[in-house]
């Protein structure tokens, strides 16, 4: 057997019906929302551990099990996976991820506050999952070419928020490197994202909470 245990897995289903895995796990019928689950589980790095599946039968720990059983995994390879996936899926959980924040020109007139709102997305750049594991000096070389790739192609232009001045890359929490459009870095700052609206306190709060679900 090949010594890859998605390999195996995938291998190893395929060779029955999917109807068929599903009845030797258990299941009295395969049903639209089994059959998509299983596949899912398949087809995914962390096979559904991640998802909080449950469909009053298994759990997503409890479905890989079974998955594994019907289709012939040997069990201690099994839980040594599910184990490495836990503790994978823990450790992204709990870690802080970096991210940009684009700060522009921006100050309020008659700008709408549902408008600005919506479009509080906008003054964020994410990385790629697994970002945060690289070194800080990699993440700030990786940060430099997004943010020249960000420039050129906005034009350094945000929409509704203006002009791009700069942009603040939080490499941890309420600690970032400020840099250029350029992607040269020209300070360093501690605090959290600040806030460039005026004026209004409940345009203050509905952007608050904006930045607490992007972060």
């Amino acid at each position: 057997m090949i010594d890859n245990f998605k390999t195996d897995l995938i291998v190893c289903t395929a060779a029955m019906t999917s109807e068929e895995v599903l009845k030797r796990m258990g299941y009295h019928r395969a049903t639209s929302a089994n059959l998509e689950r299983l596949q899912n589980v398949l087809d995914s790095d962390e096979f559904g551990l991640n998802d909080g599946g449950f469909d009053f039968k298994y759990s997503s720990e409890g479905f890989l099990r079974a998955l594994c059983t019907a289709t012939g995994i040997e069990m201690a390879l099994a839980e040594q996976r599910i184990s490495r996936v836990k503790k994978r899926l823990t450790e992204e959980k709990a870690a802080f991820h970096p991210y940009l924040w684009i700060e522009t020109d921006f100050k309020r007139k008659s700008q709408p506050l549902f408008a600005l709102a919506a479009c509080e997305h906008q003054r964020y750049l994410h990385f790629a999952e697994g970002f945060w594991r690289l070194t800080l000096d990699k993440q700030l070389g990786r940060t430099q070419c997004m943010v020249r790739e960000h420039a050129y192609e906005t034009g350094a232009d945000l929409g509704i928020w203006g002009e791009i001045e700069q942009y603040w890359f939080y490499y941890k929490k309420d600690a970032a490197y400020l840099l250029a459009r350029n992607g040269e870095v020209i300070g360093k700052r501690e605090g959290p994202v600040p806030s460039q609206v005026t004026g209004s306190k409940a345009l203050g709060v509905i952007l608050s909470a904006a930045r607490e679900a992007e972060q």
